[in-house]
């Protein structure tokens, strides 16, 4: 169970990255045996399992256990593989019984230095385009390994070779004036001259897209217009105004506006005041 877990989610790290094609299968092949190697899953690909016969013997029982054991790790390798394919390679080798020969099958079908794969991988390498939801690092990681493939059967890129796709891959609307730029550039000569250029301008351009999107928010943010009131507080704001150049006066209290010369102070017994504001001794 903890094999079967294990792979699985190594399996869910690999199905992120690259899948195979018709043109990446070396470097694929080296990833997923040295996955069948760390998980002791390898062996399954060199010798085959015959269930056995019923029976109740101990010897049965031993003979089934280890082919249980086989066949869960077999189950394994089949569904590693599978899951590292792309979708429209699955359906041609998703009936083979075993991981052996599915192993075997995929090395006949795409290991070797035709022709024909060399061009498919040429092709492929010169018509790339960057992903625009891969960054800069992640772009140049995927064409240092078209290169590798290119170069795995033998074949000799010079440098030109390798630059020229490099620029040519980047996208137009960000990078339009700088491919002409780096393609006369004299600094830039190799594949590690062209990556450590583009990263580090990939970064000032980062840079440069975070200060655009903070000061937008800011000019926003400082002209941002006045809400208009609706609903009883509207018409209580336009009741509150001065009409005809007259200020108006808010009047609190519940006696605000009495004429005080009437006011008749119950303590004292004189006109004038409140008998909470007489300064006479309160009567007992």
């Amino acid at each position: 169970m903890n094999v079967v877990m294990t792979i699985k989610n190594v399996v869910a790290d690999l199905t992120k990255g690259e899948k195979l094609d018709e043109t990446n299968y070396d470097m694929w092949h080296r990833k997923i045996q040295n996955l069948f190697n760390e998980q002791e899953v390898f062996e399954n690909l060199s010798h085959l399992m015959i269930q056995p016969d019923e029976g109740n013997t101990s010897q049965h029982r031993r003979d089934m256990e280890a082919y249980q054991a086989w066949a869960k790790k077999d189950r394994c390798a089949c569904f590693t593989m599978l899951s590292s394919m792309h979708n429209d390679l699955i359906g041609e080798f998703e009936n083979y019984p075993t991981a052996q020969y599915m192993w075997n099958h995929l090395k006949i079908t795409y290991e070797g230095t035709s022709t024909t794969r060399l061009r498919a991988l040429a092709l492929r390498f010169e018509q790339y385009v960057m992903d625009p939801k891969h960054t800069m690092t992640k772009h140049l990681r995927s064409i240092s390994a078209l290169i590798r493939n290119l170069k795995a059967p033998g074949n000799n890129l010079t440098d030109k070779q390798q630059v020229t796709p490099v620029i040519q891959s980047l996208p137009e609307s960000t990078w339009g004036q700088m491919k002409l730029a780096l393609t006369h550039s004299e600094n830039i000569m190799t594949f590690a001259d062209i990556s450590r250029h583009l990263e580090l301008e990939a970064e000032h351009i980062d840079v440069h897209r975070n200060i655009l999107l903070v000061a937008q928010a800011g000019k926003r943010k400082a002209f941002r217009p006045k809400r208009k009131q609706h609903g009883r507080f509207a018409r209580l704001a336009t009741s509150l105004r001065p009409r005809d150049g007259k200020v108006a006066k808010c009047h609190r209290g519940k006696r605000a506006g009495k004429d005080m010369s009437k006011m008749n102070c119950y303590n004292f017994g004189k006109i004038g005041h409140f008998t909470r504001e007489c300064t006479k001794a309160k009567k007992t």
